[in-house]
This record gives C-alpha cells, structure tokens and sequence, in this order.
C-alpha cells in the first residue's frame, strides 16, 4: 500500500533534535476555554523559525492523530514537517471530556447489526490494540497524562434503554468480549445516584488528560526529528507529477506525500468529503473540586452524557447534544456555546445526584467531532490520489482510534506491514 513518492531516507540531525526539546522552546498561554489546555505547551512552538520548504512527507493536523503520525513517520525513517494552525491539541483532542473507552462507536449490538459480527469484533478488538499500545507508549517514555484505566458504565436512565444494554450486555457475551453486568442496585451504590437501572461495565476503558498525551507524543516526534510547525494554516495542497505544494499562510512546501488528520476540517482541504465527514460541536463543562465520587467513568445509554471525576475531585462533564434541534450537526465554530446545551449540562449531575447539588462550574468549552455516514472513521490512501491519505471522522469516538490511526498512516507511507487494521475503515467505502 505504498504510494511510491518515498525515493530517499534523510539522516535523523541529533543535535537538532534535542535542542527542539529544550524548556525554553515551550511557550506558556491560556485559551480562556479547555480546561486541557490551561498553561499549555507547543502553542506557539515551531522547530526550525523557517517552514521547511521541502520535506518527504506534511502532516496536516497537530492533534492526536497527526502528532501520532509525525512520531511513527520519523520512527520508520521518513522525513516530516507537521503543520497546524493553531497549537498542537487545539481542536477535538484538546478539548474532549477526557474519556478513552474501547469499542466502535455504535453501542456494540448495534455495530453487529449494521457491519457485521467480524467487522464489529475487528473495530472493537482495533480499540484494545490501541489501547494497549498507548498504555505502553506513556509507559515507556514516562508520559505525565493522568491516564487511568479504571473503566467506564454504560447505564440506563429508563426502562427502555435497559432493555437495549440487556441486548448489548447479550452480544458482548456472544462474542467473548470482557464486561460486568450492573444491576440497579450496584448501579445505585456505585454511582451515587438512585436514577441509574443497571448496564455493563467496560473494564478497558478510562480517563486521560488528552491535551499532555499530545504534548508528550510530540515531544519524542521533535526528539526523532519532526519539524513542527503550529500557528500554520494551511489553504491548498496542489499536486503535480512528482510532488505536492502545500500553500500556507507562512509559504509553501513541498512534499512526496501528505496526511489529512485535520478531522473536522479534512472536508475544507479535500471538497469530494463535503458528505462524508460532517462537523458536530460538542460541550464539556468542569466544576470545582467535589468529594470522591467515582473511580471509574460513565456514560449514559442514549450517548449524549459522558462523565468522569479526576484525581484532585474535578468532575468532567460532556454531551447533552439533544438540547439542540440540530443536535449541534454541521457546526465547526469551537468559539461559542449553546445555550441550552450549557443549561443541560449545568443542571445534570445536581439533578441526579444528591451529594453533587449546589455543585458549581469552573470552566465550559466546545469541541469540533467529524462525522461519517457509518460512524467509522477514514483511513488509508484517498482513491484516485496517489500520495494523499487521511485519517479522520471518529464520530465522535477518536481516542480509542486516532493514536493508532496516525501509526496505520504511517505504515501505509513506510511500506509496512500493517500490525493491525480494520478494512471498513478504508476511506474508497465512500468513493
């Protein structure tokens, strides 16, 4: 699955590289929105004061996935200059509710139903995989990200939803995948909350601060020899026979090969997904330090609730889309609240649980997620664009996906062998 453009391997500058790690390149700032990137690092960080104005390979995108993908790239000896607009973790990675949970997208009976019995075990077994290699990624290089894989509840808040997580509950045993079955009365005691009527419980799942996953990951790309480059836009990608010429605010580069891991904004690049992936704003709010809680996340059965209480008694907060009439689809501005979406969230955990009222609000923000028709994301070669690929449109579920995704890319390049793929990702689905 190479695309042919990688004619040479340019030796790894060390003495570069670690002076790209040093304290004073991290310059300090606060959005005023994420909680994930207060005082945040690689927000105005740039490897090399000039862009490159040729490389092997541009990344597009300075989230999880394109920083996954400059780090694997210059891993398998292929030279790479990521290019971001804002700073690294500025869209959906930097401003989700901090949640990492196995398994596609769709509750698990219903991704059987719709790809399949094989294809639903292969995305579901791609989460494990991912999982496993990220837990090993902060392992071994001693990434400070407050990843915890205590596991996440799926619960129902009527008698409807239970019956549909009993039928979930059903075929996660069917097809030998680990959970544990909450009945109402565990639900209550170990919730807190007298609302919730039972679920499953997902023991490969938990929290993360996503934002210094990315600040990690980057910080070894930069020590392989990434150059990165933030507060970068880029406005075109032309190709030509032997090369492309990515156009930015800053100049232009040339490039053998480009990766689209801009989610969201892939469609802005790339006109032929304007259906495919769809942009869908979500909110997240975090309150003051409360008592402990939980020691494990949960979502609630319909999709929209997501929830989790970090170390120092924050709780993090996300969903309440159906607040909207649109349900917050097509909307790619992270500036601005909805209303009712905000009062939604707001209102939710004193309404449920009895400890928790009178509870305030620290902090809210918004987040761009990408969309696609079945709710899988795309990865590998664009049809009919030799050199081009794109890994994007997680629906909403990308840190379960998007550290390997960016890998998966970067074996596409390499001419690797693929450690572990799920065909239905393939973006050619569409095409």
């Amino acid at each position: 699955m190479s695309c042919g453009r990688i004619s040479k391997i340019v030796r790894l500058n060390r003495s570069t590289a670690d002076h790209r790690q040093t304290p004073a390149a991290f310059l300090f700032y606060n959005d005023g929105m994420s909680f994930w990137l207060n005082r945040a690092p690689f927000q105005n960080f740039r490897s090399t004061p000039e862009l490159p104005s040729n490389t092997q390979a541009v990344v597009i995108g300075g989230g999880i996935t394109g920083v996954s993908a400059a780090y694997w790239l210059r891993r398998f000896g292929v030279e790479v200059t990521l290019i971001e607009r804002r700073g690294l973790s500025g869209g959906a990675t930097g401003r989700n509710g901090g949640h990492i949970v196995s398994g596609p997208t769709l509750d698990f009976g219903e991704a059987v139903k719709r790809y399949g019995p094989h294809t639903a075990r292969a995305i579901f077994q791609y989460t494990l995989d991912n999982l496993a290699a990220l837990k090993t990624f902060v392992i071994e290089n001693q990434i400070d990200c407050e990843m915890a894989l205590d596991g996440t509840a799926t619960l129902a808040l009527d008698p409807t939803e239970l019956s549909q997580l009993a039928e979930t509950a059903s075929q996660l045993s069917a097809h030998n995948i680990p959970f544990d079955w909450w009945d109402a009365a565990t639900a209550s005691a170990r919730t807190g909350s007298p609302d919730f009527l039972g679920g499953p419980f997902n023991p490969n799942a938990g929290r993360l601060w996503p934002a210094k996953l990315v600040f990690g990951l980057a910080g070894q790309a930069s020590r392989f020899g990434a150059n990165i480059q933030t507060g970068t836009e880029v406005l075109n990608v032309e190709p030509a026979s032997t090369h492309f010429t990515v156009h930015t605010t800053r100049g232009a580069v040339h490039a053998e090969v480009i990766v689209y891991a801009t989610n969201a904004w892939a469609r802005t690049l790339i006109p032929a997904l304007e259906q495919i992936i769809v942009p869908v704003r979500g909110q997240v709010v975090i309150t003051e330090p409360a008592p402990p809680m939980w020691d494990f996340g949960f979502v609630t059965n319909h999709g929209y609730e997501y929830c989790t209480q970090r170390a120092d008694g924050r709780i993090v907060l996300g969903g309440m889309r159906w607040k909207s009439a649109t349900l917050e689809m097509n909307i790619a501005d992270d500036s601005t609240l909805h209303p009712e979406v905000s009062a939604g969230l707001r209102g939710f955990l004193p309404a449920h649980f009895p400890a928790l009222r009178g509870i305030k609000i620290q902090q809210e923000w918004s987040g761009i997620m990408a969309f696609t028709p079945d709710f899988n994301p795309l990865i590998g070669p664009l049809p009919d664009r030799p050199g081009e690929y794109i890994a994007a449109g997680y629906s909403g579920h990308g840190m379960p996906m998007a550290f390997g995704a960016g890998k998966t890319a970067a074996e596409m390049i390499a001419d690797r062998t693929l450690e572990n793929f799920v065909k239905a990702f393939l973006p050619d689905r569409f095409f």
